[in-house]
């Protein structure tokens, strides 16, 4: 399983943001708008008790991508695209996490300058393992939910912070 959470500075950041922001209490209307974010995460990966002594980092840091699109005041759909790359015990070995979704997200308190939401979303997900010449990886559907909170800096630009899991079932290896 895997797991994508904020940083502690990503955090620190948007609770700063969020208190200071200087957004006016205007309607945000955002019915029938294409959205477009980008995202810093920290992905965690679970323990691999197969390792034979090899260490992978747990978290490593990575971008996302998403692009949705606002159908009424409360439901938006979106791709969201992710990768971050954990580092090894083996300085020859690069193990890279990445994966997509659809998601459904459901934002409450509309016309708010600060909205909560939750999201649920199924897709891929890809894991590759790079030593010298040889490239090992594993595919595999999966799904994400989580819920996070949207914060509204104007008319047209936000920042949100969510906590997001991911499931994936690792069907195929080569």
């Amino acid at each position: 399983m895997t797991t994508r959470r904020p940083s502690r500075t990503s955090t620190g950041l948007f609770l700063l943001t969020a208190f200071a922001a200087a957004a006016s209490a205007a309607d945000y209307d955002l019915e029938g708008r294409w959205l477009i974010g980008i995202d810093a995460v920290s992905n965690t990966v679970g323990a691999n008790d197969r390792a034979d002594g090899l260490f992978i980092e747990e978290t490593a840091p990575g971008a996302g991508l998403q692009f949705g699109y606002m159908f009424t005041q409360n439901f938006q759909v979106r791709l969201y695209a992710a990768a971050a790359d954990h580092g090894t015990s083996n300085p020859d070995l690069d193990i890279r996490v990445g994966g997509g979704t659809f998601d459904a997200v459901y934002l409450f308190r509309t016309g708010r300058q600060v909205r909560p939401y939750v999201f649920g979303g199924l897709g891929g997900f890809n894991l590759e393992s790079r030593q010298a010449d040889l490239l090992y990886s594993a595919e595999g559907p999966g799904m994400a939910i989580g819920g996070g909170v949207q914060v509204m800096l104007g008319r047209r630009v936000s920042l949100h912070g969510a906590r997001r899991f991911e499931a994936s079932y690792w069907e195929s290896l080569d």
